[in-house]
């Protein structure tokens, strides 16, 4: 399954919660690769992995993958990339990342996953939009949530280091 074909899947069917993790990891492993990032966030993966994410906030795997698939698809630092840490925030990235570990905070993938979108939503830039984007996770509790990550999943590496 291709990009477009992942997000045809959790467009059309997202509120199957097996569908909607099926599909958002699979858009996680597709982005890992540069050149599909844009492709994803182009046929509108943003807003499907949000819509997943808000679907089934008890679901930890659909939040663990989809925090993944927001994080991919926002990886970067080119003006590609920084257009779609945008339109991530825009979309309610930033408040849905936290909300996933306000929700799961002993599922050690969702704190890891969680931070991981935040740094590529909020942290990798210096423009005044990610400004704008920090100061929004400040208010949406982000630094509570990573705090308490690092908290509750001590011997846990990737936490740690997300």
């Amino acid at each position: 399954m291709g990009v477009a074909a992942a997000v045809v899947a959790l467009r059309a069917h997202g509120l199957v919660s097996r569908v909607a993790l099926a599909a958002c990891g699979r858009l996680a492993d597709l982005c890992k690769d540069e050149q599909n990032r844009q492709a994803a966030a182009d046929t509108g993966a943003l807003e499907a992995i949000m819509a997943a994410l808000q679907a089934h906030p008890q679901d930890a795997g659909v939040q663990e993958f989809g925090c993944l698939a927001l994080a991919k698809v926002c990886s970067g630092t080119d003006a590609a990339a920084l257009v779609r840490k945008q339109r991530a925030a825009d979309a309610g990235g930033i408040e849905v990342a936290v909300a996933a570990m306000q929700a799961h905070p002993q599922v050690a993938g969702v704190q890891r996953f969680g931070c991981l979108a935040l740094v590529n939503n909020v942290c990798f830039s210096s423009d005044a939009a990610a400004r704008a984007r920090r100061q929004r996770a400040v208010i949406a509790g982000a630094i509570e949530a990573a705090v308490g990550a690092m908290q509750a999943h001590p011997g846990v590496a990737g936490v740690q280091r997300q």
